[in-house]
């Protein structure tokens, strides 16, 4: 039963994880400027036969794909893409990315000519650095996740799911790139270099350019340069899971031309991720593995809907190894909180905060722990509740004490760890800090519930 089980879970996984492994969902802005660029050149721009044929055709597929991601682009977190929008993001969309940079750094070059005169010179070099659109080579159009995984089943119906996974420059962006940038530099490379340096208006042209993603075009270390002006994330999820994102800092060069026409893109050696985790084995074997990669904002995953044979029905969520209650379990003294969760799930103790805490933190870009938890309503500063987490805020009394007023919004909850048989950890989200405390057990806090150690594989 096991030997035929993991066969199944291998071809749930191996037409996913084939080659580039993720689909990286782009950004609709993204694709309305390569659009918009079309617009502005189908009603300006001056084409010989050729390259009006090849427009047109270009232009018809245009607008194919802004339809295709229209539909595909409203595909929910949770949902299994159909075959055809799997097929847009794999296929379609980079080889319509692929001849946008080939036929429009064609159009934009038009302009170049032998420059015999200063007026020559100047219309030259004001083409050059119009072929250089710094949108072109946004972060999130160039790179994708690859690397190898090995589904493992597990007793109890589980599935384990170990990763080796690393960030990467998308082959065919990179290709199409490079095929571009080739052939601006045959067309500019002498004309806008000077006595061994570039021409002071080419310079103050291309320095002018900063695309609405932020990134911008400059000359560092007498190389062209591609540089991210802001910072730029993105999450990887496996069906609704979130597994680990990376933040793409601002100042990164994303990457450059030399005097020579050589192109190098951004370094991304040592960015990987090295892991496993625990999936449900029916559910993989229903909706396969669907790695994707988010740019922007994570979206928070769907809760998990759980009824207990007490009748009783609350939601959960996966953070990292750990599911947890999506929702408070009501608020009471410390005996009331331990005897609050269902079977097979427990008042979490402070190393299972802990956890949560060094997950969040990890994964969490730089920003403090507390807005990733949060929910994004009821919180005079709301949260954006990444995790689905959704913690409420909720008010709290502390036995035996006349508590000040709070000058911060914050939540606590119960910790299963005891310091004494009078006293109790437990632990305080707030908007800058999670952070450990110790009370009466006759205080009373919220209730959230951890499961018993589902998601803990043992070596």
């Amino acid at each position: 039963m096991l030997k035929r089980t993991a066969i199944t879970l291998i071809a749930a996984c191996a037409s996913v994880f084939a080659g580039d492994i993720s689909i990286s969902l782009p950004s609709s802005e993204n694709l309305g400027e390569k659009i918009s660029f079309l617009k502005d050149l189908r009603e300006n721009a001056n084409l010989d036969a050729t390259q009006q044929k090849n427009f047109n055709d270009l232009w018809t597929q245009a607008n194919n794909v802004a339809a295709m991601n229209n539909r595909c682009g409203s595909i929910l977190l949770n949902d299994i893409p159909d075959e055809a929008c799997q097929h847009f993001y794999e296929v379609e969309l980079p080889a319509f990315e692929a001849k946008f940079f080939e036929l429009t750094g064609e159009f934009k070059l038009n302009a170049v000519k032998a420059s015999n005169t200063l007026s020559d010179k100047r219309a030259m070099i004001e083409a050059c650095a119009a072929a250089l659109t710094p949108e072109t080579y946004q972060v999130s159009n160039i790179m994708t996740v690859i690397g190898e995984v090995s589904p493992e089943p597990l007793d109890d119906g589980m599935a384990m799911i170990r990763y080796n996974l690393a960030l990467a420059i998308n082959r065919a962006k990179r290709e199409a790139i490079e095929a571009q940038l080739s052939k601006w530099y045959e067309a500019c490379g002498e004309g806008v270099l000077s006595q061994g340096d570039y021409s002071p208006l080419f310079v103050q042209r291309i320095k002018k350019q900063v695309s609405r993603a932020g990134n911008y075009i400059d000359i560092i270390g007498g190389k062209i340069v591609v540089v991210q002006a802001k910072q730029e994330r993105f999450s990887y999820y496996v069906n609704d899971r979130f597994l680990f994102g990376k933040s793409i800092l601002a100042g990164a060069k994303l990457l450059s031309i030399d005097k020579m026409g050589v192109v190098r893109f951004i370094n991304t050696s040592g960015i990987q991720w090295k892991d496993y985790a625990i999936f449900n084995e029916e559910e993989i074997q229903k909706r396969g593995f669907n790695g994707r990669m988010l740019w922007g904002d994570r979206t928070a995953p769907l809760r998990t809907v759980r009824a207990f044979r007490s009748g009783r029905i609350f939601k959960s969520v996966t953070v990292g190894k750990q599911e947890w209650s999506a929702m408070d379990l009501g608020i009471g003294d410390w005996r009331r909180a331990v005897q609050s969760c269902p079977a097979g799930w427990h008042l979490p103790t402070d190393d299972d905060w802990k956890e949560l805490g060094n997950f969040v933190n990890a994964n969490s870009y730089g920003a403090p722990i507390p807005p990733m938890l949060k929910a994004a309503r009821g919180w005079a500063n709301p949260g954006i509740d990444l995790y689905g987490f959704s913690a409420r805020l909720a008010k709290y009394t502390e036995y035996g004490t006349q508590a000040p007023p709070q000058k911060k919004e914050c939540a606590r909850y119960w910790s299963n760890t005891q310091v004494n048989n009078m006293v109790a950890s437990y632990w305080e989200l707030c908007d800058d800090k999670l952070r450990l405390g110790e009370s009466d057990k006759r205080s009373t806090y919220s209730v959230r519930c951890v499961q018993d150690g589902n998601l803990s594989f043992k070596k």
